[in-house]
């Protein structure tokens, strides 16, 4: 599995794109079947995952994330909770990930594994 993170709008599906992967590959929902799940942070704003969600994300080829926790700490408990929920399951993804990019201002930053393009 891949994980793909970075700050919205940094070129985080496009790199997807590069790597082959086309926007009908590309899905918004846990057990939809598409080998890309998009926007984890957005699914994690919802509800916490199970244990069988998170194997669900494992057997992706691709999870993109937006990266959360970089700005101000939000009052509101509920969102700071949720900041938390964000980077326990990504760090739990990026565990077992092959590979784990930052994009940066469009650019991909190999954190864990081998270059993909």
């Amino acid at each position: 599995m891949i994980l793909v993170v970075g700050a919205l709008a940094s070129g985080k599906r496009t790199f997807v794109r590069s790597l082959g992967y086309t926007d009908e590959q590309m899905g918004y929902a846990l057990f939809d079947g598409r080998p890309v799940l998009c926007d984890l942070d957005e699914l994690l704003h919802k509800e916490e995952l199970d244990a069988q969600a998170l194997d669900d994300l494992r057997s992706r080829s691709v999870v993109i994330c937006n990266e959360v926790g970089m700005g101000v700490v939000p009052i509101d408990k509920f969102e700071r909770t949720w900041r938390e929920r964000v980077g326990h399951t990504c760090s739990q993804l990026a565990a077992d990930a092959d590979c784990v990019v930052r994009l940066v201002c469009g650019i991909p930053v190999m954190l864990k594994g081998e270059e993909l393009v």
